[in-house]
Order: C-alpha cells, then sequence, then structure tokens
C-alpha cells in the first residue's frame, strides 16, 4: 500500500523538560504508517532551518519518502510549545513569525503524484481547505482528521472540505451511541462514507452509515500522550486498506472491528515513547 499525508509539520517543544519532538499531523501519520509497512510519504512544505532537517532525519530514519517536499528558502519551521506533566501535555503558544514555511500548494504537478497512492491522509492542520477538492476528485481513498476544535466544524468549514471523503476522524468528548448517530448524520449527509471519534479513555467509536461500532481500550499508563490519535489512525487506516478499502467503498463491520484493534495496539505502543512517535 502507498499512503501519502499531505500538510503540516512543526516540531513539538516541551518547554519545561528542555525537549524538541519532530511533528505535526500528517509527518507523524507518515511516520506510523511505514512501521505498519505501508509505502510512505510525506508532502509539506519544509523550511530551511536546523528545525526542518531535525525532521528530515527522523523522516529518514524511518524511511518515509520527502524529496517531493518544496523546501521554502529562508523560512523557519513551526513551533507548537507544550508544558508535559505525567505524560499529559498543556498547549502553551504556537510560534510562527513571519517567516513561516506555510501550507503547501496543490498544483496540478502534485496531483499527479497524489494520483498514485493508494490513500491520501490530510487534516484541518494543513490550511488548505479552499484545495481539498483538487484532492478528493482524486482516485485514491481521502482520509481527513478534523481535529478537536469547534471552528473546524461549522458548517461553512464542512461545507468547503466534505467533496468526497471516505474516512472522516474527530477528537471528541466520550458520547453515547445516540449522541455518535446525531453527530455523525450531517457529515453522511454531505457524502462523508464514515465517520469515526476517538474519544480518549474511552476507546472509539465509527459508522458507516448503516452501522454504529464501537471499542473500548484496555488502559495503559502513558509516558507521553503526543501523537496518539495520529498513530492510531495510521494502524487504521493501514489495516483496512488491506481489506480492499477502495474510494467510496463503505466497509462491513467485520474490517471496522479490525481496523480498529489495529488502530489501537499502534496508538497504545506510541504513548509508551516521547513526542508523536519516539524520535
Amino acid at each position: 500500500m502507498k499512503l501519502i499525508a499531505l500538510g503540516d509539520n512543526c516540531v513539538d517543544v516541551y518547554c519545561n523538560k528542555n525537549e524538541v519532538h519532530p511533528g505535526g499531523n500528517a509527518v507523524n501519520v507518515a511516520v506510523h504508517a511505514a512501521r505498519c509497512g505501508a509505502q510512505s510519504e510525506y508532502i509539506g512544505n519544509l523550511a530551511d532551518d536546523d528545525y526542518a532537517a531535525h525532521l528530515v532525519k527522523a523522516l529518514k530514519k524511518n524511511g518515509v519518502r520527502y524529496d517531493r517536499c518544496p523546501v521554502i528558502p529562508n523560512s523557519v519551521t513551526k513551533q507548537c510549545v507544550y508544558e508535559v506533566t505525567d505524560g499529559e501535555r498543556s498547549f502553551v503558544e504556537v510560534v510562527t513569525g513571519d517567516a513561516w514555511a506555510g501550507p503547501v500548494t496543490v498544483s496540478e504537478e502534485l496531483k499527479e503524484v497524489l494520483s498514485q497512492a493508494d490513500v491520501i491522509v490530510s487534516s484541518c492542520n494543513a490550511k488548505i481547505p479552499e484545495q481539498l477538492s483538487l484532492v478528493e476528485e482524486l482516485p485514491p481513498v481521502f482520509v481527513f482528521d478534523f481535529g478537536e476544535k469547534d471552528k473546524y466544524r461549522t458548517d461553512e468549514y464542512c461545507d468547503m472540505v466534505c467533496k468526497a471523503i471516505d474516512l472522516a476522524m474527530f477528537s471528541c468528548s466520550p458520547m453515547s451511541e445516540e449522541e455518535f448517530a446525531a453527530f455523525a448524520h450531517p457529515y453522511h449527509e454531505r457524502g462523508v462514507i464514515h465517520v469515526l471519534a476517538t474519544m480518549g479513555g474511552e476507546g472509539q467509536i465509527i459508522s458507516n452509515g448503516s452501522q454504529i461500532l464501537r471499542r473500548r481500550i484496555r488502559q495503559v499508563t502513558p509516558h507521553d500522550t503526543m501523537g496518539a490519535g495520529d498513530s492510531f489512525l495510521a494502524g487504521f487506516v493501514c489495516t483496512l486498506q488491506k481489506s480492499g478499502w477502495k474510494k467510496g467503498m463503505r466497509m462491513p463491520s467485520g474490517a471496522l472491528e479490525e481496523a480498529l484493534l489495529a488502530g489501537q495496539n499502534v496508538s497504545r505502543e506510541n504513548v509508551l515513547s516521547p513526542g508523536g512517535f519516539g524520535d
């Protein structure tokens, strides 16, 4: 399977621990997909500073292709700053400055590259909502992570990005099946095939438009929860694709249950290490 993760990169700075880890949703997914056995590629704008060199070193170490990333001269890598205590992080600030490398542009050349994938994964943090229709029209399965912020759940935003999404993932507070059915309904109405919510210690819940499946997690004591959702998503997507997942296909409950378990296993392993993927 070939997976392309399209979008953001950053370094996660743990200011109270003097630690810097490579990250960003797309980078994290790309690395975990490679570890799951996928032919994995990351595409997003790279800066030309020391932090970008740190990111590239981690991608190379983990077997993720990155050579088609535009490198922006005289630019800087975004820093996401946190305080981390007992494995849980508290957001402090985002540092970009005036010279941030910025979001990638979906050119005709990039569309041709993306067309060669089996799965494309992106997220709200890619900051390219107005360009996503160009990506979603392509043949690969399209997966989009809406994250946890309400500003990415407005009707205006959803109308912009919900063109042909095969799997939409959300980070949510725990909810009942009835509450989740109501939550998923407007996304299904917009044509989203599968709606998935991660609910922290309560596990995950998914709808394929006709069935709702829920899987609780086996609790572990985390070293660091950074990248828990990204690692889950990589394990879930890689496993589901092995079941013959194609664009526009509604997957059966057995395949979804297997993918939920695989995602949990990858995420459980990840939270035992620091950073989004332990590098």
